[in-house]
């Protein structure tokens, strides 16, 4: 059977979760906060147990199904790795680290089938970073089906002005075509495959194998201070390129598409907050001369917020751009033009008739909870009871209002703080 024409089932997981679990153990303790820019290198298939696609609402064609297609036994489960056993798999191997070496991502998109394109920027962006990836070799235990295999590939990657072989593995999930040529699979699987695939993850050969290239890399890079520091800020700088790359193609599918009818919004503010590391740039261009970086919470001073998505600062005394989906405002007013109604981001009458606070200490009329960030979905800091004592700090235009609550800093939505009768 032709394992292409083999539909997916809806809540499966996708081979992506195999490779996150077992693909980044390696790192251990050491180095923790390079993980995925150093020993995994990011040249694994998989995103995570969560997908990240430009297009939320598309579904994989490709699957894999396990309950009747199955055929392995005990036997085949305990079979010990076989080291560059089939030279065709090694061939596959070489062409797609090749193209990973170089950023060439039709020749990935060649390689892998269901890649998403988010994986496929990041590629394209981490190959600036990578000279080559030397001593390839291929280990292989059978897969959860007929013609298919678990690859662990162990590799040296050679960086860009760096001396040192960083060793490092990725694994990954391997199908044969009925031509016998081989290609990487990350689509959906069923649970009984990922079932499969965490078993033989967890056999001692392969355990031992992770650990000897774990051992080798502690080794090197906790030798080498330079080194250290190089993968830990390639790390923090593709975080922000891939971010970069990923709102400037979401902004260009916007732009094709007929725009919703809006009131035109005047913004005035003197300053802006970054809300993540960012990068900044000589000009309104991904390509353009990257002049610094600002850190989370790094105020600036505004001098222009553009409609093409880049926000003019001031920045080291001179003038500077930041993609704006990186900023917040501080401290600024909106106003509708056109006759519209006054807007304030949020900070709409509560629910209770009160009018959110803006300053000064108050006693809260209703329980809320105080949030790390801006956002419903950062961390918890603390709930504040009804008629706890909250400092105000300052009322953003975003919706939220920034508060000190029991000695810490936290941010409150701003229709839901109420002042207790």
């Amino acid at each position: 059977m032709d394992v292409q024409e083999r539909k997916p089932e809806k809540d499966k997981e996708t081979s992506a979760y195999f490779i996150k679990k077992y693909g980044m153990v390696l790192i251990g303790v050491v180095v923790a906060a390079i993980l995925v820019g150093a020993i995994i290198i990011g040249v694994m298939t998989g995103r995570g147990a969560q997908q990240a696609s430009l297009d939320p609402g598309q579904e994989t064609t490709e699957g894999r199904t396990a309950a009747q297609e199955s055929t392995q036994t005990a036997e085949t489960m305990q079979a010990l790795l076989e080291e560059d056993a089939y030279p065709q798999i090694n061939a596959l191997m070489q062409e797609y680290f090749q193209a990973a070496t170089v950023g060439d991502t039709d020749k990935i998109r060649s390689l892998v089938e269901s890649i998403d394109e988010e994986k496929l920027i990041y590629q394209e962006k981490r190959s600036a970073y990578i000279d080559s990836y030397q001593n390839l070799k291929c280990y292989t235990k059978k897969g959860p089906e007929d013609g298919s295999y678990a690859v662990y590939v162990s590799y040296d990657a050679k960086f860009k002005d760096m001396d040192a072989l960083v060793p490092g593995v990725s694994p990954f999930l391997v199908y044969a075509r009925e031509d016998g040529s081989y290609y990487i699979y990350e689509g959906e699987l069923d649970d009984a495959v990922n079932q499969y695939l965490e078993e033989i993850s967890e056999q001692d050969d392969v355990v031992d194998l992770m650990n000897r290239i774990q051992v080798r890399f502690n080794e090197i890079v906790m030798a080498d201070e330079h080194l250290n520091h190089f993968l830990a800020e390639m790390r923090d700088n593709l975080k922000v390129e891939v971010g970069e790359a990923l709102a400037e193609a979401e902004a260009s599918q916007t732009a094709e598409e007929e725009p919703p009818e809006v009131v035109q919004e005047v913004v005035t503010a003197k300053e802006v907050r970054a809300t993540d590391v960012v990068n900044v740039r000589a000009s309104d261009s991904e390509q353009a001369e990257k002049i610094g970086k600002v850190q989370i919470g790094e105020v600036l001073p505004l001098l222009e917020s553009k409609a093409n998505g880049w926000t003019r600062v001031q920045y080291e005394g001179k003038e500077a751009y930041i993609k704006s989906d990186f900023l917040e405002f501080v401290e600024e007013e909106v106003a509708q033009g056109e006759g519209g109604a006054e807007n304030g981001g949020g900070q709409d009458a509560s629910p209770s008739g009160n009018s959110s606070p803006s300053a000064g200490t108050i006693k809260v009329g209703d329980t809320i909870n105080i949030r790390k960030s801006a956002s419903e979905t950062a961390e918890k800091l603390a709930v504040c009871y009804q008629g706890d004592e909250l400092e105000i700090v300052m009322k953003q235009a975003d919706g939220w209002t920034r508060v000190r609550y029991k000695g810490q800093n936290g941010y409150v939505k701003s229709d839901v703080l109420t002042i207790l009768e």
